[in-house]
């Protein structure tokens, strides 16, 4: 396998500058609103109407890589990513940087999409469960350090610096794709795109899969919504530069990576079903009890954050199986599974986020009340529809 450390690191490369460029934007977020003169929400469309674009993206690079190659198409996503940012990095009006940014979007996404492709053609079911892991740490890893670097950006050149580094870092990534990463795309007959979109409508049938995607994107959502809100809370209601709100973050996704090192373990134990009831209940009364304390009129970061790591650890026990559980309702299409999943889940996080920018940020409150209710939401919604599932598919590591 260290033969393969070099291919793997850029795998994870690519995988990573998605989620860096999504969560180094967080703190920028107030500072562009100030810079433009406009509202909150308005900014927040930078944040929402890019998960959109994540969304469709999802969906189109899987197949468009399956007809024309792995390694052109992760280029050209590439290559995109690199023209938005430098857009959004120049542009005079808020409207071309949320053109750039939708560019950013859904080129990064590429990346994401075709690296556990490539993992796949590469190493085959078994080997490739190891790379893929290897590879998803970066995901992890890359989110955790997004939001202090960005805050410290923005307070040193400002937010247009941030968009500058996301540009060079993917035209560098598109130039090592080109040069270092073999075509790995089976030979052979290619699936006609309407039998992908049959795939999807088949899939679209199973309650089992909805009930799993269903408690999927509303996890995610809720975390989205933190994020999307977070920022503005910080600086309004709590006086904290960008990167203090950023400094904040990185335990927040330490937690989640640990406990899903905890989650197979778990699971192994108490089943699938049981660890998305107890993460999902765990999001809800983290919520509830944040909502308390500052009832008793605590103003303090911790009030916020406190919570959400909590809501961390829930998310991160209930949520790979919940993933699991989405994928595992149609093993046979799982590729097909995965990508509507992602399409679901980035579409809610859209709504969802963009509802965060209109909640009042001068107190905390309102982020964790939504937080709770999108909690509930999911954990209701998952109970409601995986009743009378013929075969509920218990997810065991």
């Amino acid at each position: 396998m260290s033969r393969d450390i070099p291919l793997i690191t850029l795998l994870a490369a690519v995988t990573a500058i998605g989620p860096f460029a999504l969560q180094a934007l967080s703190p920028a977020l107030p500072a562009l609103a100030a810079d433009f003169k406009v509202p909150a929400a308005v900014a927040q469309l930078m944040l929402s109407l890019s998960l959109v674009a994540m969304a469709v993206s999802t969906l189109v690079w899987g197949p468009v890589s399956d007809r024309l190659g792995r390694r052109p198409v992760m280029v050209a996503g590439l290559v995109l990513a690199g023209f938005g940012s430098a857009l959004a990095a120049l542009a005079p009006e808020l409207w071309i940087a949320i053109l750039g940014r939708l560019m950013q979007a859904g080129g990064a996404v590429a990346g994401l999409v075709l690296a556990r492709a490539v993992a796949q053609d590469l190493y085959g079911k078994d080997r490739s469960a190891a790379v893929i892991g290897q590879i998803t740490a970066a995901m992890v890893v890359a989110p955790m350090v997004a939001p202090a670097l960005s805050g410290l950006i923005v307070e040193s050149v400002g937010w247009r610096g941030i968009f500058a580094l996301v540009a060079a870092g993917a035209f560098g990534l598109a130039v090592w794709v080109r040069a270092k990463l073999p075509e790995t795309a089976p030979r052979g007959p290619r699936e006609h795109p309407l039998a992908t979109l049959r795939a999807f409508a088949e899939i679209g049938r199973r309650k089992a899969f909805w009930a799993h995607a269903w408690f999927g994107a509303f996890s995610l959502a809720g975390f989205l919504f933190f994020v999307g809100a977070a920022p503005y809370v910080m600086e309004q209601a709590y006086g904290a530069r960008p990167s203090v709100y950023g400094f904040f973050f990185m335990p927040l996704a330490a937690t989640y990576m640990l406990a899903n090192m905890a989650c197979g373990r778990m699971t192994s134990r108490f089943g699938g079903r049981r660890m998305i009831i107890f993460g999902g209940s765990c999001t809800i009364v983290a919520m509830g009890v944040g909502l308390v304390v500052m009832s008793l009129g605590v103003v303090n970061p911790l009030a916020l954050m406190v919570p959400a790591f909590f809501h961390s650890v829930g998310a991160g026990l209930s949520v790979p199986n919940a993933i699991a559980g989405a994928v595992g309702a149609a093993p046979e299409r799982a590729g097909a599974a995965s990508g509507l999943l992602g399409f679901i889940q980035f579409l809610t996080a859209a709504v969802t986020t963009q509802i965060a920018g209109f909640l009042p940020h001068d107190i905390a409150a309102p982020t964790l009340a939504g937080m709770a209710v999108l909690s509930a939401i999911g954990l209701a919604g998952f109970l409601a529809l995986e009743r009378g599932v013929a075969a509920r598919p218990e997810v065991r590591g």
